[in-house]
């Protein structure tokens, strides 16, 4: 098992392991996830795990959406709006011997091993 991101003295360890343990089951049902990221903000294993099951419940929500066909269509219509204004302005910074940086995209191509 991986450890914590943040924690590192195994005293202080299994002490917020013990306290944060029912937070932390609750961060990964929908809903629920705010509770360790509000109720217990000082116990660190709590909140990396509130984390998690925040972002979990932003994807849940997502696929939600695009359980429903004229919201899922309206997204991936805007999806390919927002792209071609991205290589528009990429294209455009190329040409004037710049650097544009994609919102968003950008970090996680500039974390690509190739």
């Amino acid at each position: 098992m991986e450890q914590v991101p943040g924690l590192g003295d195994p005293d202080l360890e299994a002490r917020e392991i013990e306290e944060g343990k029912a937070a932390a089951i609750l961060a990964y049902l929908p809903f629920l996830c705010f509770v360790p990221l509000i109720k217990m903000r000082e116990n660190r294993f709590a909140v990396a795990h509130g984390k998690q099951g925040l972002v979990l419940f932003f994807l849940e929500l997502l696929a939600a959406l695009f359980l429903v066909p004229s919201i899922s269509s309206l997204v991936w219509k805007v999806v390919l709006i927002l792209c071609l204004g991205a290589a528009i302005a990429g294209v455009s910074s190329v040409l004037q011997g710049g650097w544009f940086k994609v919102p968003l995209i950008g970090n996680f191509a500039e974390k690509l091993k190739l």
